[in-house]
């Protein structure tokens, strides 16, 4: 299959434009700069510029399309263009697909939209039909682009699912982050304390998109257990005293619920980091 990944050089594209390759796949990375090393094509795209979108679309004969290009946190660039860029380029990105007959999206989301850094879950596990309520520019930007998608989803017949990432690292970041974690259990709150590897982001993208049959809306994406040698249900208790802990909240899994993506499509994170256990990558 012919797969477009915008934001390919970056965290989390780097290693999906691997996995798509590894599976045999003709990836084509559309970002602003190319990353040495990485297999497949490169095409400098800026995604706020529909010409760049719909020619990079026609130029690969595109079959899909893993959109994960955008500016990826607030305070990166002042607030305008961190929601402006964001809207626009998955705006144009979804109306390219559908004039040129792409239907299969992965929309990278993400789960700050669910506003944890200011707002106690209100239950756990979370799943997708929690309340969204983001607390700064980048998580109203993914909120508007997952509006965006549900739009195209009902007027063009396109298949686009939103992942809702929460803290996904590339393997080397999260060692340290785990025992900064390990001192400091409040710094973990508003990710839920967990870590996704971006190796098993880069999994859940593939079995999304080669999926025969998949329902369209958003998806959570993140590690299978908190990272601490806590149950859930502690940290929750001490840090979200309000949270309401739902029978299915067990031992340290996850306060957050992957079990749609689980169910639609076999997402079951590969590599378990806790503060005994990590997973480096190979060296070459």
């Amino acid at each position: 299959m012919n797969i477009l990944v915008t934001g390919g050089s970056g965290r989390i594209g780097r290693y999906v434009v691997r996995e798509l390759a590894a599976a045999g796949h003709t990836v084509t990375n559309a970002d602003l700069a190319p990353l040495p090393g990485l297999p497949g094509g490169f095409l400098k795209v800026d995604l706020t510029d529909a010409g760049d979108v719909y020619q990079a679309l026609a130029y690969t004969k595109s079959e899909a399309v893993i959109h994960l290009g955008a500016w990826a946190n607030a305070g990166v660039v002042p607030d305008t263009r961190t929601y402006g860029d964001n809207v626009r380029g998955a705006y144009n990105l979804f109306q390219a697909c559908a004039d040129l007959g792409i239907r299969r999206i992965i929309n990278a989301s993400s789960a700050q939209v669910y506003g944890f850094a200011a707002h106690a879950p209100l239950y756990a596990p979370v799943d997708e039909t929690h309340p969204l309520r983001p607390v700064n520019s980048y998580a109203l930007a993914k909120v508007a682009a997952e509006q965006a998608a549900d739009y195209f989803v009902a007027n063009f017949g396109l298949t686009i699912l939103s992942f809702r990432f929460m803290g996904v690292r590339m393997p080397h970041e999260i060692g340290p982050e785990i025992a900064h974690m390990a001192q400091h259990p409040a710094s973990g709150a508003w990710l839920l304390w967990t870590r996704t590897d971006a190796r098993d982001a880069a999994v859940a993208c593939r079995q999304a998109i080669e999926a025969a049959d998949v329902a369209p809306g958003p998806y959570n994406i993140t590690g299978r257990q908190v990272v601490l040698d806590r149950s859930a249900a502690s940290l929750l208790t001490d840090y979200f005293p309000t949270t309401q802990q739902r029978d299915d909240l067990t031992g340290q899994a996850s306060p957050l619920s992957c079990r749609r993506a689980e169910d639609a499509f076999g997402y079951r994170p590969r590599f378990v980091w806790t503060q005994t256990q990590s997973h480096p990558e190979p060296t070459a």
